[in-house]
């Protein structure tokens, strides 16, 4: 089976694909989308996709502490009619909740307390930018630079290689079974992703 994944970014993306392989080993990848923001422009394109190819996984960002999952999807797809195969997944409150719900292997990874991460990722407020001044705690000096910048320049507050020292990290060292736990939203997509291509 073929599957299309779409995200807002490449680091979200690197979750989609680990979903995939963890999920529906059989299926194969057939293209992805990265939409560089806003999913919403290519939902149309998406769902003709998922009608006549195969499924499509959409990732995409809550973003608001206050906001509504069900009806961001609602709003990503107003006037379509949604194929089946559709699967518009959100995480809450950003892809960095998903990261950190791993609580002990993202610790790990950073040489960090454990006690430092979050224990429910999806009420913080700003995960991404939690992620970084947790990374600032960082012993690794690699990781820390990389993740979080020594100073912030304007609205540039992430390092160098954010997204892909954290796409290594999902691709290799995060463990979705563990994070999934602790984060509803995660839980949720995993359900889709494997009863949708039977993985």
């Amino acid at each position: 089976m073929l599957i299309t994944l779409a995200a807002e970014d490449n680091l979200s993306v690197a979750v989609a694909r680990r979903l995939v392989g963890e999920y529906a080993p059989a299926a194969e990848i057939k293209d992805v989308f990265v939409a560089g923001g806003s999913v919403k422009r290519l939902i149309p394109g998406l769902n003709e996709r998922a009608r006549y190819i195969g499924p499509v996984l959409v990732l995409a960002d809550l973003d608001k502490p206050l906001s509504c999952a069900p009806a961001l999807v609602r709003e990503l797809s107003e006037g379509l009619t949604v194929s089946p195969g559709m699967m518009i997944r959100i995480a809450v409150i950003e892809i960095e909740s998903w990261i950190m719900a791993d609580r002990e292997g993202f610790a790990k990874w950073l040489s960090i307390p454990v006690s430092v991460v979050s224990r429910d990722p999806e009420s913080l407020d700003d995960p991404k930018r939690a992620l970084v001044n947790i990374a600032r705690r960082s012993r690794k000096r690699g990781l820390r630079e990389a993740i979080a910048p020594a100073r912030v320049i304007g609205t540039h507050w992430t390092g160098r290689d954010y997204s892909d020292t954290l796409g290594e990290f999902v691709a290799h060292l995060w463990d979705p079974d563990v994070a999934r736990r602790y984060s509803g939203s995660l839980e949720r997509a995993v359900f889709r992703v494997a009863g949708l291509v039977g993985g």
